[in-house]
């Protein structure tokens, strides 16, 4: 099931001022479905990406092609998601630990695949509505639990 809701700090119709919820409270709810996305909800890109979003990986592909390096849109990363989606059949995230400092975040995540399981973590962003602006993403090769 694919979530569009338009976050709280995106203008509400017919107007050109945000509604009256904090940045904050967006950023939160940013990092709490940055998971969902990458566990196969890529229509999230949409909604949780702010115009100028890029991410950085520290990681290639098992072929050592970097395709998301070319991501600039929210729509690029929608893209880049169903590819790794379909590339990645199997493959899920769960969270471990996260905080938010002002426009700055952290994810610490496992991911499982293939009954194996690693860990990394995810740095953020965020612009000023709490949507996600930057991201760098570095995995490793145990748990982050342990």
């Amino acid at each position: 099931m694919t979530d569009t809701t338009v976050l709280p700090e995106t203008p509400q119709p017919g107007t050109t001022q945000p509604a009256t919820t904090q940045p904050a409270t967006t950023a939160r709810r940013s990092l709490d479905r940055w998971l969902t996305m990458w566990n196969g909800d890529g229509a999230l890109a949409h909604v949780l990406c702010a115009d100028d979003f890029r991410i950085h990986f520290a990681v290639t592909e098992r072929d050592g092609s970097t395709p998301a390096d070319d991501i600039r849109t929210a729509e690029d990363f929608a893209r880049y998601l169903a590819w790794w989606h379909r590339e990645h059949a199997g493959t899920v995230f769960t969270a471990v630990a996260d905080a938010i400092d002002g426009d700055h975040g952290r994810l610490l995540w496992d991911v499982e695949a293939d009954g194996a399981v690693a860990g990394g973590v995810d740095v953020f962003d965020f612009a000023e509505d709490g949507r996600v602006s930057r991201v760098w993403s570095v995995g490793g090769q145990r748990s982050m639990r342990s």
